[in-house]
């Protein structure tokens, strides 16, 4: 895998869980994980189907 795609995903996978910290998972959307990340929305769908798929894909990446 090409080292910006994994620096992509990494950057939007943690700024998802520091949004986390901050707000309830039902309140986060994509736009404000986008805006966090300074990343274009689209950038985020390129790489998850949505918020669950994002949240799923960090589980697996933690266990």
């Amino acid at each position: 895998m090409d080292r910006r795609i994994k620096k992509t995903r990494q950057l939007i996978m943690d700024t998802f869980i520091d949004l986390l910290s901050e707000k309830e998972f039902e309140k986060i959307t994509i736009n404000d994980i986008a805006e966090r990340a300074d990343i274009n929305r689209g950038t985020v769908y390129l790489h998850y189907m949505d918020k669950y798929d994002l949240l799923d894909k960090c589980i697996e990446k933690i266990y």
